[in-house]
């Protein structure tokens, strides 16, 4: 071998060496299991992330609920222990009040718009104003489809939801939106859903209508009511560890890379779950059925001038319905 050509091996072995030196391996926690659509999304980031970066930054995912539920690994996060968590918008509502404005029924009335305002860079300014100094930022959001209510009796109009006693998150904004619509908000643990609809207990609950069929609660709940209301967003956050361990230019390549999931999520997302509600109408018996939205919108418009008062929330509203066509009354 030549001197040249040895000069050229040794040359090329440093900068292998180099490069795996400063490569890394980044923790993303999150409840999803690795085989649900948000799972699968996530993985599709971490390995575009890996080969965009020629492995710089490499993921390892902790899925369904392995490092905690969302507000312990969120606070993992903090911490600088875990990198990147998935914690939903009903979480961080405790955290910034502001994000609460997302989680307000019929903020969104459809996928489009939904899309339109969640990528919107100043939109999340607004949302996430105060993030850093609590050991956090954002990275982007997975669509999580609309919720509706699911029970185990006919509602054909909001009159027949009067008293049902339906599970929900434990959100001052999710109560209130059900003792609107006059149920009875039933705030619950997720994983005692089934049996309590099994057991009446409770008479329904709010969510996805593709847990009828992914959960298998269309075989204790046999109606699904789209009343559409809410769509809650799960946001990727990061630690403020994770973007100054890494060059200004893979941090980049990372936004990039979860912004295009984001935009996937809106489709690949609203797609499962609507073919896991038919498969409860197909397999399980379930009656789904479109009911007239509008009294449940009226119900709620308190909720618009309650959170108005609060000038975050205010900017917030503003924003999203000067985006939408819509004036705040």
């Amino acid at each position: 071998m030549t001197i040249k050509a040895t000069s050229a091996a040794l040359a090329a072995a440093i900068a292998l060496i180099a490069g795996t030196a400063s490569a890394e391996t980044f923790r993303i926690a999150t409840n999803a299991p690795e085989t649900a659509g948000p799972g699968q999304l996530l993985q599709a980031f971490a390995d575009a992330v890996a080969e965009r970066t020629d492995g710089r930054v490499s993921f390892e995912i902790f899925a369904n609920s392995v490092l905690g539920d969302q507000t312990e690994y969120f606070q993992q996060l903090q911490s600088g222990v875990v990198d990147l968590g998935l914690v939903n918008s009903a979480t961080l509502e405790n955290i910034l009040p502001a994000i609460g404005v997302v989680n307000l029924p019929y903020m969104f009335r459809t996928k489009e718009e939904y899309g339109q305002v969640m990528s919107d860079p100043e939109l999340r300014e607004l949302l996430f104003e105060g993030a850093e100094q609590q050991n956090f930022l954002p990275l982007g959001f997975l669509s999580n489809g609309f919720r509706s209510l699911y029970t185990t009796q006919p509602v054909t109009s909001i009159e027949d939801l009067q008293g049902m006693k339906i599970r929900t998150m434990s959100s001052d904004t999710y109560i209130e939106m059900l003792t609107l619509f006059g149920a009875a908000p039933t705030p619950m643990a997720f994983g005692d859903v089934y049996p309590a609809l099994q057991q009446g207990v409770i008479d329904g609950a709010e969510g996805t209508l593709s847990t009828l069929y992914d959960l298998n609660f269309g075989q204790a709940a046999k109606y699904g009511i789209k009343t559409e209301q809410t769509r809650l967003t799960d946001f990727v956050v990061t630690s403020v560890d994770f973007r100054n361990a890494i060059s200004p230019e893979d941090y980049e390549i990372v936004r990039e890379e979860f912004a295009n999931i984001s935009e996937k999520s809106l489709e690949v997302i609203d797609e499962a779950f609507q073919a896991s509600a038919q498969r409860a109408v197909d397999e399980f018996g379930v009656t789904i059925t479109d009911i007239d939205k509008t009294p449940f919108i009226e119900a709620v418009q308190p909720m618009y001038a309650e959170a108005a008062e609060n000038e975050t929330k205010r900017a917030v509203i503003e924003k999203i319905f000067t985006m939408t066509g819509r004036e705040l009354q």
